[in-house]
């Protein structure tokens, strides 16, 4: 994946590759010894989004191996698929 700022991702509209709206970038999780990016957190559209692993406030950790694409969107697989 090529250089993204983090500002870039702020509140960026997160879909996965089937086209489901999912949520906006809310956070990122970075590892504090690499700076190499771990998860995005995703505030979700909605409670039916299903797939991820959820925070105690009910927000999606995708782990950063599930981003396929940036665009006007940052395009997330569920993991295992």
């Amino acid at each position: 994946m090529a250089v993204v700022l983090a500002k870039q991702l702020s509140n960026k509209p997160v879909l996965s590759t089937d086209g489901a709206e999912l949520g906006h970038v809310y956070n990122l999780t970075m590892d504090a010894k690499t700076g190499a990016l771990e998860s995005v957190l995703v505030e979700p559209s909605d409670s039916s989004v299903s797939g991820f692993e959820t925070t105690d406030n009910g927000r999606l950790r995708v782990p950063a191996r599930c981003i396929d694409d940036l665009s006007d969107f940052l395009i997330v697989r569920k993991p295992g698929t």
